[in-house]
């Protein structure tokens, strides 16, 4: 599995990694798209800590504790532990935003519950998240970041009862999984993204908080560990929300050339294939190419470069989507729903796409651009509920402590 082309794999719509056994085929996968010198660095700080770990074994010591890490925690008992891997949109829409909807009394949950239910949230972070994301938490200023131990984990998660976490397969998801089964805690998993076919899986025994009931079936595949509940995205809610207090400035909003989203750094299509749909949209439209802020790779950079002398236009902007203004086309980013909410024309290209990617676009309904032709926009994606933040949020505290 850790060899399969996902650009050509299957003959539709079918995740490659849906079972949780599947996961370290996954995990296998991913580092094989990585470039070489960043699976060297991989490599070698593996062999360092195995050695770290040694010499500690050797002393009699048990090994250092992930330094990577860092919880989160409130003054009092912690009930609920939430793993985000990252300050960006997309994990705080569908983790931070669950709990500030319980904090601000939009689940229908009693005032006083819900405050103390809030109150006994804790998180792990990587180290180098803490910073920009530690402002945002809701009831901030009663937390305190501490380094992971297993003495401070005991003392202070013992009386763990659930994690809410987008997947076990990076680190701070992986390591509120783990202390949730050591201490019989529930597992929540909150889609974060749009579902491509290299997804990692669901882990096991979980409950799925899902975009939409299609999702989640192509999810898990019809797996008997997994309960779903289909809730929206609070991310795309929030987009059509911004739109709606906006209608006066939708037809400006919605007018120029608009934007491309990058994805070069994608590993699900080969880079040739991004960069041809981006080159053709871009030359017949003249919209600018928006780089993704992972597109910082010394290739990435390179065909940049070679737009711009070939008279295309980068657009060097970092805020959100919503502070560009017209049309929004991208291979399969999220952003082209985000833009659909909001009102905006948005459209997916590919000049040859693999048959999982027409399954993509056809799960989300997202509106293939051509050259020549004048589609539809894509319509916004329907949700199950008006607050899918709320809607988590009442699931996962069904019991307010």
């Amino acid at each position: 599995m850790s060899g399969v082309d996902v650009s050509v794999a299957g003959s539709g719509d079918v995740p490659l990694f849906w079972r949780p056994e599947d996961l370290p085929a996954w995990q296998r996968w991913q580092r094989a798209q990585w470039p070489a010198s960043r699976r060297l660095a991989d490599t070698a700080r593996r062999l360092a800590r195995a050695g770290r770990g040694a010499f500690a074994a050797g002393r009699g010591a048990a090994p250092a504790p992930e330094s990577g890490l860092r919880l989160v925690l409130p003054t009092g008992d912690v009930h609920t532990l939430v793993g985000v891997e990252s300050a960006g949109p997309t994990q705080r829409a569908a983790l931070v935003e669950p709990v500030r909807a319980l904090a601000e009394g939009r689940t229908g949950h009693a005032a006083a519950d819900a405050a103390r239910a809030a109150a006994g949230v804790g998180w792990v972070v990587p180290a180098d998240v803490v910073e920009a994301l530690l402002p945002d938490l809701p009831g901030s200023d009663a937390l305190s970041v501490h380094a992971v131990d297993a003495v401070l984990v005991a003392q202070r998660l013992g009386g763990l009862r659930r994690v809410l976490v987008a997947g076990e397969y990076l680190p701070a998801g992986r390591a509120a999984a783990r202390c949730a089964r050591e201490r019989g805690a529930r597992v929540g998993v909150v889609q974060h993204g749009l579902l491509a076919v290299s997804t990692p899986p669901v882990p096991r025994d979980a409950v799925l908080y899902a975009f939409t009931e299609r999702d989640a079936h192509w999810w898990t595949q019809g797996r008997t560990d997994v309960q779903a509940v289909a809730v929206g995205s609070a991310l795309l809610e929030a987009a059509r929300r911004t739109a709606s207090h906006a209608v006066a400035d939708a037809a400006d909003r919605a007018a120029g050339p608009g934007v491309f989203l990058g994805q070069l750094h994608g590993a699900e299509l080969p880079r040739a294939d991004f960069a041809r749909a981006a080159q053709e949209y871009v030359r017949a439209t003249g919209a600018a190419y928006r780089p993704h802020p992972a597109e910082r790779d010394r290739l990435s950079l390179a065909q940049h470069e070679a737009w711009r002398k070939a008279g295309l236009r980068i657009d060097p902007s970092t805020g959100p989507l919503a502070s560009t203004a017209g049309p929004v086309a991208a291979v399969f980013s999220t952003g082209i729903l985000e833009a659909a909410q909001a009102g905006r024309p948005a459209w997916a290209v590919h000049p040859a796409p693999p048959a999982w990617l027409e399954g993509f676009w056809e799960r989300y309904g997202m509106t293939r651009w051509r050259p020549g032709a004048e589609p539809e926009p894509t319509p916004p994606l329907a949700s199950p509920s008006a607050d899918p933040a709320a809607a988590i949020a009442a699931h996962l505290w069904k019991e307010t402590a």
